[in-house]
């Protein structure tokens, strides 16, 4: 949990443009351009928006297109921070900590398989899928007409 409120610091501090060796960030400028459209987002929210509406209907509606693309890139760069700092943060969060194992791919049986394409038109396809599970499971009969266990998926579990 310290790593973690380290990391958290830290990066409120790099949001905030608060620098730990003196100087300013090597990004200085993006904290720059976000203040600045910070700044004029709040200016141009506080203008009388009847006004704006009459302007942008009458010829203006390239400001309109401007502030759309604005807005898009900001998604985008939103975007891509947030994934970003939130991948960084559980990295190092789990940094030294074992991996764990993925879990094996079970592969179908070749009596559900079987019984999934004479059963449905189209394989594959999730119903027909879920429909072979069920019969190399046992749950459902096969096309030899027996419920039986076969493939991976009749492994006992291990407790």
């Amino acid at each position: 949990m310290e790593l973690e409120k380290i990391i958290k610091s830290h990066i409120k501090q790099l949001k905030e443009g608060i620098t730990t060796e003196g100087g300013s960030t090597p990004n200085y400028m993006f904290f720059s351009n976000l203040k600045q459209i910070h700044r004029q987002c709040e200016i141009l929210l506080e203008l009388d928006k009847d006004i704006i509406d009459h302007i942008l209907l009458n010829g203006h509606d390239w400001a309109d297109d401007h502030v759309s693309v604005a807005k898009e890139n900001m998604d985008q760069v939103l975007d891509f921070l947030m994934n970003k700092t939130e991948d960084d943060v559980h990295d190092e969060i789990h940094e030294g900590k074992k991996k764990k194992k993925k879990k094996k791919k079970n592969t179908l049986c070749s009596r559900g398989l079987s019984a999934a394409k004479s059963k449905f038109d189209v394989y594959p396809s999730a119903y027909a899928n879920g429909y072979a599970v069920q019969v190399c499971k046992g749950k459902i009969k096969g096309l030899d007409g027996k419920k039986r266990c076969s493939g991976s998926y009749c492994k006992k579990k291990k407790k």
